[in-house]
């Protein structure tokens, strides 16, 4: 199996002012087709730490795959990088020049078209020129003679000068990737036992270059006969320790099937990897393990690939013509956030509430001030009242209430920080649940909110 490293390069991610989107993409697709990534980098715009992770990558990988640097100014390092780390000069690519200069251009006629119609045409008067008239030549450059006109400056990239040829320039003996959304060309370069792809930071341009390399890759490596496909499995209110010990059959194997499992928000993702000959016979593998896994997690199992548990809960309602109301006071309105990202939840979603005061709990829901005063606003019988008074509130067939204590204030010996109550009631059927949870006050707000989903969530599957 081949292994790869993937390197994201940019300051602004290194420095936290962008989140990498790449490298997930990337990783996702390459073990699709049976590539066993090892390594995600990142580093900053500066050609010496790159070559030293090139250097680190080029040790322990036979694939490397880099995003970013590319581009038309002197931050963009990474051919130059490549470049001097395997000693191999840079060539301009004629194919890759020869699309910049279409690009650019068409970009010019329509400059030209838009400015024609700002000008208000009057007989008597001569017209100004154009910003950027044709006739003028010389003054951009074209293709390396002056022999075809490209605008001064359009896009931030100036015609036929050296930041435009910089982005058709590649190591010699390097297959080039042009690219279709954009002027930077990348380029697959194979050195010893290493193969080095070099890809645009930007993510649509990158996904587009990546799909063809890949393409290319395939074709290389007898690839067309086999297959890895992943599936995601989701479930709630069971731990992880407790859901690896199932996928015992799965783990570590490095046959046909395995699995691994990550953790966020309270939610256990199993992510099932299933490689065979074909795309028919991957996906049957993995229905077989997903009903397998299914069997042996009941009801724990809420959803699969990108559904969500406000997806199910959402679905749910639907199914069974059911309406819901949540009164929520620690949660902030996030279960209603969460529920209002689904398309098409107002036939069933009747009426969102923060109470967040014990003013607004009594005013608005209708607690009774004196349960307040005896039990607290943090305690079971006012989440139940609350989840009572919106169902009444809203004639919703499900009521939901949440109180509790986020943080990092408020708390006390006898309810510390954590301590939240859900109360769920159906048919007049109420079901109250203590938590306790650890974490930030947005890791308690998380936390509650999916546990009150699937709360609900679990309504629905006992009358199942």
């Amino acid at each position: 199996m081949t292994k790869a490293e993937i390197i994201t390069i940019g300051t602004e991610i290194i420095s936290g002012q962008i989140v990498d989107t790449n490298a997930p993409y990337i990783a996702q697709n390459l073990s699709e087709k049976g590539i066993h990534v090892l390594f995600q980098t990142s580093v900053g715009d500066d050609k010496e730490l790159l070559k030293s992770a090139l250097k680190i990558a080029r040790d322990r990988v036979s694939l490397i795959i880099t995003t970013g640097g590319l581009g038309p100014t002197a931050n963009d390092i990474t051919r130059e990088a490549v470049s001097e780390f395997f000693g191999i000069p840079l060539v301009p690519d004629k194919a890759a020049y020869a699309r910049i200069q279409k690009i650019l251009r068409n970009q010019y006629i329509n400059k030209q078209d838009k400015y024609r119609k700002q000008v208000t045409v009057h007989p008597h008067r001569n017209l100004p020129s154009p910003p950027f008239s044709p006739s003028v030549r010389g003054t951009g450059g074209g293709i390396q003679g002056g022999n075809e006109y490209s605008p001064p400056l359009v896009g931030g990239v100036r015609g036929g000068g050296k930041s435009l040829r910089k982005q058709a320039m590649i190591p010699e003996g390097a297959l080039a990737i042009h690219n279709d959304n954009g002027t930077a060309a990348g380029f697959a370069l194979n050195r010893g036992n290493t193969e080095i792809v070099c890809l645009p930071g930007v993510p649509r341009e990158m996904q587009s270059m990546l799909n063809k390399y890949l393409e290319i890759y395939t074709k290389n490596h007898n690839l067309e006969g086999r297959c890895t496909l992943l599936r995601d499995l989701h479930t709630f209110g069971i731990c992880e320790p407790d859901v690896d010990s199932q996928m015992k059959a799965y783990t570590g194997r490095e046959e046909q099937i395995k699995a691994m499992t990550l953790v966020h928000d309270g939610i256990v993702t199993i992510n099932i990897i299933a490689s065979s000959t074909d795309r028919e016979n991957a996906n049957n593998i993995l229905d077989e393990a997903e009903q397998d896994i299914r069997k042996k997690l009941g009801h724990a199992v809420f959803g699969v690939g990108g559904e969500t548990l406000e997806y199910t809960v959402a679905t749910l309602l639907k199914k069974y013509h059911k309406t819901l109301a949540v009164a929520e006071s620690c949660t902030g309105g996030l279960v209603s956030d969460k529920l209002t990202n689904i398309p098409g939840i107002s036939e069933y979603f009747m009426e969102g509430v923060v109470a967040y005061s014990n003013k607004a709990k009594v005013e608005i829901l209708g607690v009774p001030e004196d349960l307040i005063g005896k039990h607290g606003a943090v305690s079971p019988q006012v989440a139940r009242a609350m989840a009572e008074g919106i169902k009444k509130r809203s004639s919703a067939d499900i009521g939901v209430g949440i109180t509790g204590i986020a943080g990092p204030a408020g708390a006390t010996k006898e309810k510390p920080v954590g301590l939240v109550y859900i109360a769920v009631i159906v048919d007049d059927v109420a079901e109250v649940k203590e938590c306790r949870f650890r974490g930030s006050r947005i890791d308690i707000k998380n936390f509650s909110a999916n546990t009150a989903l699937n709360m609900v969530r679990l309504k629905f599957m006992d009358n199942c």
